[in-house]
């Protein structure tokens, strides 16, 4: 790698929570996701959250918000590569009793070793000791709330669980993860 070439950040990973306020056309959540595309955050797009926010918001109108979401710059699909995936994918299943969408989005992250973009951290903190290595969260927290309340911005993670926090709209939501 060249020392001139920028770094480029660490990939975060859409959950289903993040997806299906997209899917339903969250004015809050599309702009962040859009702001963080636009500040050159790369972004993954699990194909089997995507399938659990269509089957939660079905309309027309989320299909294509969420089919619109492969036109960010920095945005990728992850899909189920082959058999073996497949394999991994049932184990995580097995492992934590995640729907197939979260397992997705699970797999990813344990594999990749990156932050999974959440709204409900609690949901993932539930999980993370089923997995070969901690998951590492960014949650999406409303800059209304007060940290350690009972929404999304609540802090409080087990050890081994890196959490981060983002406040809605906020400039300083894309820094990097420590």
């Amino acid at each position: 790698m060249s020392e001139d070439a920028p770094a480029v950040p660490t990939p975060w990973i859409l959950d289903s929570s993040v997806l299906v306020e997209v899917a339903r056309g969250d004015t809050r959540t599309m702009t962040l996701v859009q702001e963080l595309d636009a500040r050159g955050q790369p972004l993954v797009i699990p194909v089997l959250s995507v399938t659990g926010a269509s089957l939660d918001i079905r309309s027309d109108e989320a299909a294509e918000l969420l089919e619109g979401l492969e036109r960010l710059k920095n945005a990728m699909t992850a899909a189920l590569r082959d058999a073996e995936q497949a394999v991994r994918l049932a184990a995580v299943i097995a492992r934590t009793g995640l729907d197939p969408w979260d397992a997705h989005v699970a797999a990813v992250a344990d594999a990749a070793v990156c932050p999974i973009l959440t709204l409900n951290g609690t949901r993932w903190r539930e999980h993370t000791a089923d997995l070969d290595e901690p998951l590492h969260l960014i949650e999406i927290a409303d800059p209304d709330e007060a940290p350690g309340g009972p929404g999304p911005g609540a802090l409080g993670a087990p050890s081994g669980t890196r959490s981060h926090h983002l406040g809605y709209l906020l400039p300083c939501f894309c820094t990097e993860p420590e």
